[in-house]
């Protein structure tokens, strides 16, 4: 009998196989070299698994090896055309360079070109000037032959002239003479008339000082005649008004009118000394006026004769006032004795006329 263990995975455990002692070795000698066999089976398959995961790894390697090969080959590409962009670009600026290089020569070229067509129009026009010169040179020539002619002319006109000279000079030494003979009388002359013409200038500036004072004085005198033609108006009292062809006396109370009359006369008679003392005052400005300055008499008549006139005006309205206020007064006096008479009426009228008054007497 022999026991077989358990290292054949196609047999069970525990088996046990009944053999024959004459084959006994040869199963022994199969069994080891099956055993042999299998571990070199398990280490066959377990070299193969490790090649097998070597080949996994290497796959895995390789795979991950042509992604990046195939990276670097897309950044290649992408390099080689960035480098052939840049190349073409180049390249075109270089073309275009060249081509700006040629216009450049072709501008030189027609520079030069124009530079030769200048100078040789300067040449032909510097041998035109030149042919110019020598034709002007020789009319320059004709022009100082006929030059020396005429300064021969004039050289004779000139000694003529001098001949005609010294004769009009001995003529103006005469002339002289006599202008020197003539010149002190004409000083004297002279003279005369700067005396005149300051004389005329001083009557001038005391004309014009004598105007002034009697602009100055004529507007004192209007400005103390409308003053004082103001007050005789402020003196005036009418109690007088007319009414149907009739004086109508009209007035409150007799005895108040008769103080206002008697009021106004003292003021107007106020008006008259002022009047007279202002007349007097302007006679005497016009006598030192006189005196100190000298005027065309018309004149001097007519201004005198003008504030004379307005200030007899002035003083003959002053004494009507007066005269109007006497007539005034006496009506009102002969109104109050009327009135006295008549105290038997009962009622009297406030108003009486002066005219009936005059008449019932």
């Amino acid at each position: 009998m022999i026991a077989l263990d358990g290292s054949d995975s196609l047999l069970p455990k525990d088996a046990q196989i009944a053999v024959p002692s004459d084959q006994r070795l040869k199963l022994n000698r199969v069994l080891n070299t099956m055993q042999q066999r299998l571990a070199t089976a398990k280490t066959d398959t377990e070299d193969l698994i490790a090649r097998l995961n070597q080949e996994g790894a290497v796959r895995q390697f390789l795979t991950t090896k042509v992604k990046d090969l195939e990276v670097e080959l897309e950044t290649t590409r992408e390099n080689c055309k960035e480098n052939m962009q840049q190349a073409v670009l180049s390249e075109k600026e270089r073309i275009t360079q060249m081509q700006w290089d040629m216009e450049e020569l072709r501008k030189q070229c027609l520079e030069t070109e124009l530079k030769l067509k200048y100078e040789q129009a300067e040449r032909a026009r510097a041998e035109s000037s030149e042919m110019s010169l020598v034709q002007e040179n020789e009319m320059l020539l004709q022009d100082l032959d006929v030059a020396r002619d005429q300064l021969e002319n004039l050289h004779k006109h000139h000694e003529e002239l001098e001949v005609k000279l010294k004769a009009d000079v001995k003529l103006l030494v005469k002339e002289v003479k006599s202008l020197r003979s003539s010149q002190s009388e004409l000083k004297q002359e002279l003279g005369r008339l700067m005396k005149e013409k300051l004389e005329v200038e001083r009557s001038l500036q005391k004309e014009k000082q004598r105007a002034e004072l009697a602009n100055n004085a004529n507007s004192k005198l209007l400005h103390e005649c409308e003053i004082l033609r103001n007050r005789l108006q402020e003196c005036s009292v009418n109690f007088l008004s007319e009414e149907e062809d009739k004086l109508i006396l009209d007035t409150s109370s007799p005895s108040d009118a008769i103080d206002l009359l008697t009021t106004s006369d003292n003021r107007i008679g106020l008006l008259l000394a002022e009047a007279q003392l202002l007349a007097q005052d302007i006679e005497k400005s016009m006598a030192v006026l006189d005196e100190t300055h000298s005027m065309n008499g018309k004149d001097q008549r007519s201004d005198d004769e003008l504030r004379k006139m307005l200030t007899h005006i002035f003083v003959d309205n002053a004494r009507l006032r007066m005269h109007v206020n006497s007539v005034i007064r006496c009506a009102l006096n002969t109104y109050v004795k009327s009135e006295e008479e008549e105290e038997e009426e009962e009622e009297t009228p406030f108003r009486k006329t002066v005219l009936s008054k005059f008449l019932e007497r």
